[in-house]
């Protein structure tokens, strides 16, 4: 058995026995990984924190057999407390987190995604929340190499007006189920998705019509990409614990 450690951010946290909790972690270096803690009580107030969601922390642990890893020590960096003064934001936090644990793999290396949520997570009681989740949800996309939004239609060079699966298509050639969006939109979609600063996040007013066609687009391409049929199998609004 070897002991390793590694920066990450709860996503999910699952109560088991008696004082113990199963926590998954976003790491930069090992994507995903699960830990068993052990003895939580009140007085070890560290180890509440450290099982607590969107808790940035260092996590030492022991490696075995299993894919569930022992909890040994650990260091909080960071609580995000203020995400808990709200409802909007712990909600808003929890679908992020949501589509982090459909999208991302154990062992796979991913530091400008940790560095992306972290950020989002920083910003987040400073914006509207629907903004910053649907821009996140885009990049996501965009990272994982599932979103195109080239200026051109996926099947001839006029300027697109739908997307279909993350693929952009004219009014033309879009398939019967895709996705349409106007102008100013789609104008808000590339600033969502291509944004280098908050600033330029702050410039743009979303609608709640353009938030909920993102979330469905958003959705709909997790789905394809795990094989689900069943558009109640997966969804981005379930909370962590």
């Amino acid at each position: 058995m070897t002991t390793e450690k590694a920066e990450g951010l709860v996503l999910r946290t699952l109560d088991y026995k008696d004082r113990q909790k199963i926590i998954t972690l976003f790491t930069p270096t090992r994507g995903l990984i699960s830990l068993i803690i052990k003895g939580i009580t009140r007085k070890k107030s560290h180890l509440l924190t450290l099982s607590s969601p969107f808790t940035q922390g260092e996590y030492h642990f022991h490696i075995g057999r299993s894919e569930l890893y022992t909890f040994k020590d650990g260091t909080p960096l960071a609580t995000h407390h203020n995400l808990r003064s709200d409802l909007s934001l712990i909600e808003t936090a929890a679908t992020m987190a949501k589509a982090l644990l459909l999208t991302q793999l154990p062992g796979k290396s991913t530091p400008a995604l940790y560095a992306l949520i972290l950020a989002y997570l920083k910003e987040l009681p400073n914006f509207n929340p629907n903004i910053l989740s649907s821009s996140f949800h885009l990049k996501l996309l965009k990272h994982d190499g599932l979103l195109s939004l080239s200026p051109h239609c996926a099947v001839c060079n006029q300027k697109p007006t739908h997307l279909f699966l993350c693929e952009p298509y004219c009014q033309l050639h879009a398939p019967s189920r895709s996705h349409p969006f106007d102008e100013s939109e789609w104008e808000t979609l590339i600033t969502l998705t291509e944004a280098r600063s908050f600033a330029a996040l702050k410039k743009r007013s979303l609608s709640e019509a353009l938030h909920q066609k993102i979330s469905n687009l958003v959705l709909e391409k997790i789905k394809c990409e795990r094989g689900d049929s069943n558009p109640h199998e997966v969804s981005l609004t379930t909370p962590s614990r």
